[in-house]
């Protein structure tokens, strides 16, 4: 007759689970938390003067002597306005309310003011090329037009516009820094504007008289309000 043996308990050690060993999970990159900044950042900027400045640019470029070809000077007075107004527009994008009270970020704040200067600087340049395009339309046949030196010229003046607002937003949160900004750039606009055509650095007509000389010095003047940027972007405890 078979026997049946009563089961052997198991003991605690064999029953317990064995410890799992927790792998540390590695922070995000902070060039990871910048990209995910992009969106809530895009969200927050005041989007409102850029939006108007590309209307304002759209009617300017297409009413001005609507239905008839533009002539060069007339097509290059039109592009370096719509250049001056929209760097003017995406300083707005710098203003941060409340840059003050985040503290100690997982974003450094030169992070956060380097994306605020790229999406609506980005927008404006954008904005620009899309008028330029637009334009090339209107001119005569085999008018000269060159986008590189009329680029420079709208580069610099952006980068005046966000080097001021930068610069401004370290002392005054709010409008007002933007507002700052944009009476500094126009202010330097015009006073090259105003001095004597022995000197002058904006050229009436393309390609012909002192242009070459005058991009010359636009080109060597391009880096110098970036590199102000990069300065005022810093922390603000610097």
């Amino acid at each position: 007759m078979p026997v049946t043996l009563p089961a052997r308990p198991r003991t605690a050690s064999s029953t317990a689970a064995a410890p799992t060993t927790a792998v540390p999970t590695p922070p995000p990159s902070r060039w990871r938390l910048a990209l995910l900044l992009v969106r809530p950042l895009a969200r927050a900027i005041d989007w409102g003067p850029l939006v108007m400045v590309a209307a304002f640019t759209a009617g300017l470029v297409s009413l001005v002597e609507y239905g008839e070809a533009l002539p060069g000077g007339d097509a290059l007075v039109l592009m370096r306005i719509c250049g001056t107004l929209l760097g003017a527009a995406a300083a707005f994008g710098l203003v941060d309310a409340m840059s003050a009270d985040l503290g100690a970020a997982a974003v450094p704040r030169w992070v956060r003011q380097a994306l605020r200067c790229l999406l609506p600087g980005g927008a404006a340049i954008a904005i620009w090329l899309a008028a330029f395009s637009y334009i090339l339309t209107r001119l005569p046949e085999g008018a000269l037009f060159p986008i590189g030196d009329l680029l420079i010229e709208a580069g610099v003046c952006l980068g005046i516009a966000l080097a001021a607002a930068a610069t401004a937003v370290r002392f005054a949160p709010g409008r007002q820094a933007a507002m700052a900004a944009v009476v500094v750039q126009l202010a330097m606009v015009l006073g090259t504007i105003l001095l004597p055509q022995q000197v002058r650095l904006w050229p009436p007509t393309c390609g012909f008289g002192y242009w070459d000389q005058a991009h010359l010095f636009w080109l060597a003047m391009l880096p110098l309000p970036y590199l102000w940027l990069i300065f005022a972007g810093r922390d603000l405890r610097r």
